[in-house]
């Protein structure tokens, strides 16, 4: 009797095959398998990568928003005195801000970060912006850490150009006198934060009275053409509400302001260079 062979072989073939798309799968899931891997290992790498890097920047941040603080001594019966704050902008350079207060000059008067000490300071080191109505806004592209590597240094003031040689104001300027910028409370870019603006003219501050919930922000414009620092009461310490002190910010010598109001009460403030000027802010829970 003849076998059929061909039938024989049909399961034998059909295993084979089988086995065959089972290796064949298994190596599709290890090769897919092996490919998530790698795609989550690179993601972790370059987590970790953005996290140093935003780390880094945190800290070159918090190294920029140092304030050096330098008060400004009367000189040659000048009748002038007030200070000088040094402040990081970014990585690479400096903010220098002079406020002068006391018997106001009808000229711009020179500034300059001398070699040095007061009162008699030798050569110019930095020229700085000349003061004008009592203000002084200057960016000098060096750190902060350069100017404390080149001290002995001071902030001299000048009685006009005509008349250079006589120094009106001048202060050290010190390493001890470092601090953390004071934060103004300015919501974060992107940050969905209500804003109120209360605008400061020669008829004084309007609206007058406002009221705000906690955390919004208002902004004071100074449309009164004249320099002006919008503070809490009261004059001339601002201790009702310390950190409401448009003077202690990065904002001190601008035309606006902005702070948010973190701390609920009735604030009233005043403009620290004309303090008959004044208005109330309610900060509601």
């Amino acid at each position: 009797m003849r076998m059929n062979t061909h039938k024989g072989m049909f399961p034998v073939i059909a295993i084979i095959i089988a086995l065959l798309i089972i290796g064949g799968g298994g190596y599709a899931v290890k090769k897919v398998s092996d490919s998530t891997r790698e795609k989550a290992a690179k993601a972790a790498e370059e987590q970790v990568a953005k996290d140093k890097a935003a780390e880094e920047m945190a800290v070159a941040a918090a190294k920029a928003a140092r304030v050096l603080t330098v008060t400004l001594g009367e000189l040659n019966k000048s009748g002038q005195t007030g200070e000088a704050t040094i402040t990081g902008v970014g990585e690479d350079s400096i903010k220098v801000s002079i406020t002068l207060t006391g018997k106001a000059s009808k000229v711009a008067q020179p500034a300059h970060i001398h070699l040095g000490m007061c009162p008699n300071p030798d050569a110019v080191k930095y020229p700085l912006t000349n003061v004008d109505k009592g203000v002084s806004e200057t960016i000098v592209p060096i750190t902060l850490d350069q100017i404390l590597s080149e001290l002995p240094l001071a902030v001299n003031v000048h009685q006009s150009a005509a008349d250079a040689k006589t120094y009106t104001s001048c202060g050290d300027i010190q390493v001890e006198n470092i601090t953390a910028a004071v934060q103004t409370g300015m919501p974060a870019p992107g940050t969905d934060t209500k804003e109120t603006v209360v605008t400061y003219d020669a008829n004084g501050f309007s609206p007058k009275s406002i009221t705000v919930k906690k955390g919004e922000t208002v902004v004071f414009k100074n449309e009164t053409g004249k320099p002006a620092s919008v503070a809490s009461n009261d004059h001339p310490n601002h201790l009702l509400y310390p950190e409401f002190d448009q003077y202690k910010t990065d904002q001190r010598g601008k035309d606006e302001f902005q702070f948010t109001f973190e701390k609920a009460g009735t604030w009233q403030y005043h403009d620290h260079l004309n303090a008959i000027m004044g208005g109330t802010v309610v900060v509601t829970e």
